[in-house]
């Protein structure tokens, strides 16, 4: 697998998509607030259309995007879940014990250290659920792990099979990261999630500007988040052809 002949076709995909098509940007920037619209457009992507699509045929693309956005929830679900399961009664419990009040915040040290004594049982509640947590957000980390593994070649077989089912093809699924090569496949997801922090924190930097910078933030965002989606997309439906006949 040639990654640096993969994140230069991205980068020329994404640069000619946009560079020079101003409409087609602005549309695209559009679709975002419509989120199931440039979902759709991902889509498409996925499916390796060349060169970057022209945005329309409006009603198939939503259908799409809201198809690719029910699989994306359906992987996620259980992590969720689990998060929902290990916050939900330690913070119940933070909650009974006055742990957000006033009161309790105010309180010294001597004060935290006498009420701790006068309350054993509670104590021992709250250290028994939040291990329960603990417990709960260690295996939901591993359980996003492998989610993301099989998620994010699940979502380019919906794409590329017109079937939600296919998403969930887990055998299917993970022979064709054998054909990619798992040295491979794990190389690949780490440079797309390393290239995407980066331009999230170059993004988020603006954030700090006095007054301005969450608009400065957001508007920013709304500029080069769209090249970012044709650039992740497109090393996406690179990195499943691999795992084809005649990839590349």
């Amino acid at each position: 697998m040639d990654f640096g002949l993969m994140l230069d076709d991205s980068f020329v995909y994404a640069k000619e998509g946009l560079w020079g098509r101003w409409s087609r940007w602005l549309v695209l920037i559009g679709c975002m607030i419509v989120f199931p619209l440039i979902l759709g457009y991902m889509v498409r992507i996925y499916r390796g259309e060349r060169p970057a699509p022209e945005p329309g045929e409006w009603g198939t693309i939503f259908v799409d995007g809201l198809k690719l956005l029910v699989v994306s929830i359906v992987y996620w679900a259980p992590v969720i879940l689990l998060l929902l399961l290990a916050l939900i009664p330690f913070i119940m419990t933070l909650v009974s014990a006055g742990v957000f009040s006033e009161s309790f915040s105010a309180m010294s040290e001597s004060q935290l250290e006498r009420w701790m004594d006068n309350h054993p049982e509670l104590i021992s509640q709250l250290l028994l659920t939040g291990g329960f947590m603990a417990l709960l957000i260690f295996i939901a980390v591993i359980l996003a792990i492998v989610i993301t593994f099989l998620s994010f070649i699940g979502i380019i077989r919906f794409a590329r099979t017109h079937s939600i089912s296919e998403a969930f093809n887990f055998s299917a699924i993970i022979a064709h990261i054998g054909r990619i090569g798992w040295i491979n496949y794990i190389i690949a997801l780490i440079t797309i999630s390393v290239i995407g922090y980066i331009f999230g924190t170059i993004l988020s930097f603006f954030s700090y500007i006095p007054i301005i910078g969450t608009l400065v933030e957001l508007f920013l965002t709304g500029i080069f988040y769209v090249p970012f989606i044709l650039f992740s997309a497109r090393f996406s439906a690179l990195v499943y052809n691999t795992g084809e006949e005649g990839s590349l």
